[in-house]
């Protein structure tokens, strides 16, 4: 007997993850190694579990690795407390049926009520060539749903089905809890066949709507249960490079537990003028402390974990730090209006005294 047939007739249980941060693993010795290479989803896969199913309709998104003897299935993010989760498996041929099993990780914590908690960015006017935008819920939402619940709508109701970037994986945090969707860059270039063929999501001076279905659930099958929408005027195109000499510097008394304050010159990517802009002091040393973004998304405040001292700072702002239409401190994200080399330099430098 062949080492496939002893696979196709032995149907190996999978091995479930004990905790939140586990991998499921398939046992796969059986199996000749010229066929392990091919392995995957086909193989083994895991699903949210639905009532009524056999197994969910949307997998839980992962990698896969071949470990020793094991095809090993590690999820992109943890497993949740207490939701019922569905293994599928299938033998080595292809005409062998599908086998099922059911689990569950940890107790379900207790959660608030479904909702959505913010959406940046938060500005009432918005560039005619906006990129990303970020939803911010209170618990964890299902994923694989985003596209179905998520419509941009013009001031009378019409809906672009097109408006936003499809994704083979959702753009969510690690806990699940903040979303990130792109316009499709395509509707946003310049000269691009997709642009040119459906023109621009937004329209300056036009009013939209972002909205959020109040069917969708989230990983516990609570629904949002209210429709929740953004409302905003769009304003011209951001085309040029950010510049850090166009922003103005509020600075600190000494001795003072108060914030540093830069306010910009347009609407800022919320996530990224929080993680992409440090302090540090005339010793190199980063400066404690965090960043606030506030006045829709226009300014930025940095709060210190300690006093100010006299003496020279640094302001080091990352050049990958984008505006909400994906310019950076290197380069536009439509270049047909570039008429001059970027900025190289990874990080740019604001000096300042207390």
């Amino acid at each position: 007997m062949s080492r496939l047939a002893m696979y196709s007739q032995t149907s190996p249980a999978p091995i479930l993850p004990s905790e939140m941060k586990g991998t499921v693993q398939l046992n796969i010795s059986a199996v000749p190694n010229q066929s392990v290479e091919k392995f995957g989803y086909e193989q083994l896969s895991v699903f949210v579990k639905n009532e009524g199913e056999a197994c969910g309709s949307n997998p839980v998104q992962g990698r896969y690795t071949i470990e020793d003897k094991y095809l090993v299935f590690s999820p992109y993010f943890p497993f949740e407390g207490g939701i019922s989760y569905v293994v599928r498996t299938k033998q080595a041929d292809t005409d062998s049926r599908y086998a099922y099993q059911e689990f569950q990780v940890g107790k379900k914590p207790a959660v608030d009520k479904a909702g959505v908690v913010s959406i940046y960015p938060s500005a009432a006017e918005l560039p005619e060539n906006l990129l990303r935008v970020y939803i911010y819920f209170n618990t964890p939402m299902k994923k694989g749903q985003a596209l179905k619940q998520i419509q941009l709508t013009d001031a009378v109701g019409n809906v672009d089905s097109h408006a936003f970037m499809e994704f083979k994986q959702e753009l969510w945090s690690a806990d699940g809890k903040r979303l990130t969707i792109l316009f499709d860059p395509g509707r946003i270039k310049r000269g691009v066949s997709t642009n040119m063929k459906l023109g621009p999501a937004l329209l300056e001076g036009k009013r939209f709507y972002l909205c959020i279905s109040g069917g969708w659930q989230d990983v516990y099958g609570q629904e949002l249960s209210m429709e929740t929408s953004k409302e905003f005027i769009v304003g011209k195109a951001y085309r040029q490079l950010i510049s850090v000499n166009e922003w103005v510097l509020h600075k600190p008394a000494a001795n003072s537990y108060d914030s540093l304050s830069i306010y910009f010159d347009r609407v800022m990517d919320h996530a990224l003028a929080q993680s992409m802009i440090q302090i540090i002091d005339e010793k190199r040393t980063p400066v404690p402390g965090r960043w606030v973004i506030l006045a829709q998304d226009q300014l930025v405040q940095f709060m210190p974990q300690y006093n100010w001292q006299n003496g020279q700072y640094q302001i080091v702002i990352d050049s990958r730090l984008e505006d909400v239409a994906g310019n950076n401190l290197q380069t536009p994200l439509d270049r047909i209006e570039l008429k001059q080399e970027g900025n190289k330099k990874s990080n740019q430098i604001i000096d300042f005294k207390i």
